[in-house]
């Protein structure tokens, strides 16, 4: 299909920002054009599909980045979120007041760690299971 004049600064817009509304503006395209040169050239789709994957992955390594920052600086939230999202292992749900017992002035204070016993879990799983309804 025909190259258009904008097609390059918008794939590389998308690259930066994957976001096609702030890509457009930043260009001067409308979004309706861009869906359109979609439709019409599957190798323009594939290039923005591409164009956007890279452009997630870029904004997810800078606050991936931040995140371990704020870690850094002892920030509690950070911290939180941290082990929330990557260490399973932790038993959820935790106690309401988990985060405030450990935290003091956002200093850290304490740690409670509880690991899982995955194959008691499964024994309890069961035992409920075969528990009769009341």
């Amino acid at each position: 299909m025909k190259k258009h004049k904008k097609e390059v600064p918008f794939i590389e817009q998308i690259e930066k920002v994957p976001n096609i509304s702030v890509a457009c503006e930043k260009v001067g395209l409308s979004r309706n054009t861009v869906y359109r040169w979609c439709k019409d050239d599957p190798e323009f789709k594939k290039r923005l599909d591409e164009a956007l994957h890279k452009g997630t992955d870029s904004i997810n390594d800078l606050a991936e980045s931040k995140l371990v920052s704020h870690i850094n600086n002892g920030n509690m939230r950070a911290i939180q979120y941290w082990l929330d999202n990557h260490k399973k292992e932790y038993l959820r749900p935790r106690p309401k007041d988990f985060w405030e017992t450990i935290r003091e002035d956002n200093k850290i204070t304490g740690i409670r760690i509880f690991r899982v016993d995955k194959e008691q879990v499964r024994k309890e799983k069961e035992a409920q299971k075969k528990k009769p309804t009341e």
